[in-house]
């Protein structure tokens, strides 16, 4: 999920839609903004990665919070789940983006936001995820969920 900017509904059908798909792994790629949205989080029982955006929030009380429910990067994110690697990036930068996207760096997988556009690409054997707007701003809410056995994504929309 990315760019929900304290859209706590959409933020709510979006946890809906993940416990109902059984989802074990929240990764929001950027702009939640305020520390109360960090709160909806807390049942979720798996793991969660979240990174800033270019529309902060108190990104220190959003870090200490964190660190009780997740995983916080100011800026990009690496991390591994089930032996792939990740790089989280909300993708303010173009340069940054596109130097994770289609430099030698070894990821599976790349999760950027900031466009509010869902995207869903391939560079060589990267696999780059927009998952799309949470907050109802420019297009269709969605949210996209992976499946690492099979490498399928699915979107899903929180209308």
């Amino acid at each position: 999920m990315s760019d929900s900017h304290d859209h706590r509904p959409n933020i709510q059908k979006a946890l809906e839609i993940f416990k109902e798909k059984g989802v074990e792994v929240i990764i929001h790629a950027g702009d939640l903004i305020s520390p109360f949205c960090v709160k909806m989080f807390e049942e979720f029982k798996g793991k969660f990665y979240l990174c800033a955006g270019n529309n902060l929030g108190d990104t220190e009380v959003i870090s200490n919070m964190m660190k009780e429910v997740g995983f916080f990067y100011e800026d990009i994110g690496e991390f591994e789940i089930e032996g792939k690697t990740f790089a989280l990036y909300h993708g303010t930068d173009e340069l940054k983006l596109n130097s994770l996207i289609y430099s030698k760096l070894p990821y599976d997988y790349v999760i950027t936001g900031h466009t509010h556009k869902k995207l869903l690409k391939k560079v060589e054997k990267k696999v780059i995820i927009n998952p799309g707007e949470t907050f109802d701003l420019y297009e269709d809410p969605t949210v996209a969920i992976l499946n690492l056995v099979d490498r399928k994504v699915e979107f899903h929309s929180l209308k």
